[in-house]
């Protein structure tokens, strides 16, 4: 059956999504400044508020949930403050923390944002990226295998070893065997570990990484297409180019390529998390990776136009495609 795009975001409610990745505490300091430090030439901001989000992976469970998913969220933090706030946060948004592992000698990753008059000056990380112990490994592979029957998997690769090799193989083999597609948000340049997923959506500079390419100009969609296509054998890569839009990367199609849509950019953290989001919700529905797309092209240019890391209603959403027409196309298999 072919869907127009409004009735596909309808459609979202009460999807079953799984995410599992690097989990993260987006913290933002905000306030003013009105002089420089005498101790040295920076900024002095005067702290106003002070808030926390959902980042990383997080922030991708907490985009599909916004969605109307039934959302699972997988990954580790640390047994510290910063987790417990983390499982708070996360609790706030709707979302449980009953499959988040915690071990005792890793710290959450925590990123956090200095904004003076909707500036962001400078941003601070604390974070854990070492390998996972085989131990700490089989114990995500284990709560993902309890996860209910999930209609997508969304892996949310942000570098800090949450998705090793061996943790993306089993997830990604379980998946295939029981034809559940899997949606990977990349990082780094070792993709091998992404084999057989159903399909990958990294930035430009990502995608030029995993390439070998070492300026984002000469990136070459066809060897792109060559690359995750035939060689890790997916079925479609959405690469998003920011101001330029998106590609989408499809078998037997030239590359397609999606207008951006924002009118105003305010802040781009977390566009890439939603795009992923959107496009993976939409190939759980039986959506073309041309529907995915146009929605996730959609969706990101609404993001963009908020302060921090936000989300996207349905409404939202339904408004910004009303006008469009359903594009027939690949489906995945």
């Amino acid at each position: 059956m072919v869907w127009a795009l409004p009735e596909l975001v309808r459609r979202f409610s009460g999807v079953r999504v799984a995410v599992l990745g690097d989990l993260m505490l987006d913290r933002y300091i905000t306030g003013r400044v009105r002089r420089i430090s005498p101790e040295a030439p920076v900024p002095v901001v005067e702290v106003e508020r002070t808030f926390e989000r959902p980042g990383g992976a997080a922030n991708v469970a907490a985009n599909v949930r916004a969605l109307g998913a039934v959302t699972t969220i997988i990954g580790l933090i640390g047994t510290d403050p910063d987790g417990d706030r983390l499982r708070a946060v996360l609790a706030e948004a709707g979302l449980s923390a009953d499959w988040i592992i915690a071990p005792v000698d890793r710290s959450t990753t925590v990123k956090t944002r200095i904004v003076a008059h909707g500036q962001q000056i400078v941003r601070v990380d604390r974070e854990s990226t070492r390998v996972l112990d085989d131990e700490t490994a089989g114990a995500l592979v284990e709560a993902f295998l309890h996860v209910d029957g999930p209609d997508v998997v969304i892996l949310s690769d942000y570098g800090k070893g949450v998705l090793s090799a061996p943790v993306c193989s089993e997830i990604i083999s379980h998946c295939h065997k029981r034809g559940v597609p899997v949606i990977v948000d990349p990082k780094g340049n070792d993709y091998r570990r992404y084999m057989h997923a159903t399909a990958v959506t990294p930035n430009q500079h990502e995608a030029a990484q995993a390439l070998g390419v070492q300026n984002v100009a000469d990136l070459s969609f066809q060897r792109a297409r060559e690359y995750f296509l035939d060689e890790l054998e997916m079925e479609a890569a959405l690469i998003t180019q920011g101001e330029l839009g998106m590609t989408l990367l499809i078998p037997r199609h030239s590359p397609i390529q999606f207008p951006a849509t924002a009118r105003d950019v305010a802040d781009v953290t977390g566009a890439g998390d939603t795009a992923t989001s959107v496009f993976a919700m939409t190939v759980a529905i039986g959506g073309s990776f041309q529907d995915a797309a146009l929605l996730a092209n959609a969706a990101a240019g609404i993001v963009v136009g908020k302060a921090g890391t936000a989300l996207v209603s349905p409404d939202e959403l339904i408004e910004a495609v009303q006008p469009r027409a359903v594009v027939r196309g690949h489906r995945p298999r």
